[in-house]
C-alpha cells in the first residue's frame, strides 16, 4: 500500500512545503535579479529555473527508475505541469548552475516533457542534509528497492560517522519513520553475496527471500537462490523447502555433538512470520501478534493502551466511529 504525502521523515527535514514556498519567496525575486538568464521568479511562488542548469544529487541513492512510473509522470507533466516545485541548492563550483536536492523523478519527467523552466525551492543545504533528504523522499515515496535503500542507510551513518554527528539505526529509524528492527533487518541484505543482492535489485526476489537467505550459511543461501529461480518459489514456498531440508538433514545426523543436545535452528516459517508483525507493528504503530495454526488459519492480535491508540488504529485503516 502506497503512503500518502511525503511521509513524516520528508516532513521533518523540510517543514512545510507550502508555507516555505511563501516565506521564501521574496528571497527568490531578490536572487533572481542576480542570476542572469538561468533564473526567473513566478509572480507568486518559487524560483523557475532552467533544467539546463540543474545538475543531479550526488547522493542520489536510487540507481534504478521504474520507465513505466516514469513515462506516466511525463505525460502528467505534460498535462498539468509541474504541481510540486523541486527542491535544489547552488553548485558549490558553479554559482550558475544548481544541485537537485529533491525531486530526480519530477525534473527527469520534465526533461522527458521538453520543458524548458520547472519550478524550484532554492535551499542552502550542506552535503549531509542533502544526502538525508535524498535517501528520505524516495524511502518515503517507496520508490527504491531493499538493497538501494539499505545502502543509502549505510552510505547516510558513515557520512554522519566522518562529520562528528554521528547516527545509529535507532536515531536513523526515527528519522525516516520506520522501526528499528526494520533497518536492521535491511542492513543484513548487504551481507548477502552479490548475486542475491542482484536479484533483489531487479525485483526477481524480495526483500522477504532475502531475509531468509541472510540466515543460511554460504552453502544454503546459494542451494536455497537456485530453488528459489528454478522454481519461481515465493517467500511461503522457500520456507517450505526449507523445513524439509532441516527435517532431511536431521534424521541423518546425531541430536546429540559432546554429550550436548544440537541448537534447534529458527523456523523459517516463523521468520517470515516475524517480518509480517514487523511490517504491521511499523503500520499500525503498535504491537502486533499473529497466531497461525497448522492448517494456515489464524488470527492477528494488535494491542493498545488507551482509547486515544485505539482511534489512532482505526484511523490508519480509514475507519471513523
Amino acid at each position: 500500500m502506497a503512503r500518502k504525502g511525503l511521509g513524516r521523515g520528508l516532513s521533518t527535514l523540510l517543514g512545510d512545503p507550502k508555507q516555505e514556498i511563501e516565506a521564501e519567496a521574496t528571497t527568490y525575486e531578490a536572487e533572481a535579479s542576480n542570476e542572469g538568464n538561468s533564473t526567473r521568479t513566478a509572480a507568486s511562488g518559487p524560483s523557475l529555473l532552467k533544467t539546463s542548469v540543474i545538475d543531479p544529487n550526488p547522493y542520489q541513492p536510487r540507481s534504478e527508475m521504474g520507465e513505466e512510473g516514469l513515462g506516466e509522470l511525463t505525460q502528467s507533466v505534460k498535462n498539468h505541469g509541474i504541481l510540486e516545485p523541486l527542491l535544489v541548492r547552488r553548485s558549490p563550483d558553479d554559482p550558475e548552475r544548481f544541485q537537485l536536492i529533491a525531486g530526480e523523478r519530477r525534473l527527469c519527467a520534465a526533461k522527458n516533457a521538453d520543458l524548458e523552466e520547472v519550478p524550484a525551492i532554492i535551499r542552502d543545504s550542506k552535503d549531509l542534509e542533502m544526502m538525508e533528504i535524498a535517501i528520505v523522499e524516495n524511502v518515503q515515496r517507496e520508490n527504491l528497492n531493499p538493497v538501494e535503500e539499505a545502502e543509502g542507510y549505510k552510505r547516510l551513518m558513515a557520512s554522519t560517522r566522518e562529520s562528528g554527528i554521528e547516527i545509529d539505526q535507532e536515531k536513523l529509524a526515527n528519522k525516516v519513520g520506520k522501526s528499528r528492527t526494520t533497518i536492521a533487518n535491511l542492513m543484513r541484505l548487504l551481507d548477502l553475496p552479490d548475486y542475491v543482492q542482484e536479484t533483489i535489485r531487479s525485483g526477481v526476489l524480495s526483500q522477504g527471500h532475502g531475509k531468509i537467505l541472510a540466515g543460511l550459511d554460504n552453502k544454503g543461501c546459494k542451494e536455497a537462490w537456485n530453488f528459489i529461480l528454478k522454481e519461481g518459489a515465493s517467500v511461503r514456498a522457500l520456507e517450505t523447502y526449507l523445513k524439509g531440508k532441516t527435517k532431511r538433514e536431521e534424521k541423518k545426523q546425531p541430536q546429540e555433538v559432546n554429550g550436548q543436545e544440537k541448537p534447534e535452528k529458527e523456523d523459517p516459517g516463523t521468520v517470515h512470520l516475524k517480518s509480517i508483525e514487523e511490517a504491521l507493528g511499523e503500520r499500525f504503530r503498535a504491537k502486533v501478534k499473529i497466531n497461525q495454526k497448522k492448517n494456515q488459519s489464524g488470527s492477528i492480535q494488535i494491542s493498545f493502551f488507551n482509547n486515544e491508540e485505539l482511534s489512532r488504529i482505526l484511523e490508519s485503516v480509514d475507519i471513523e466511529l
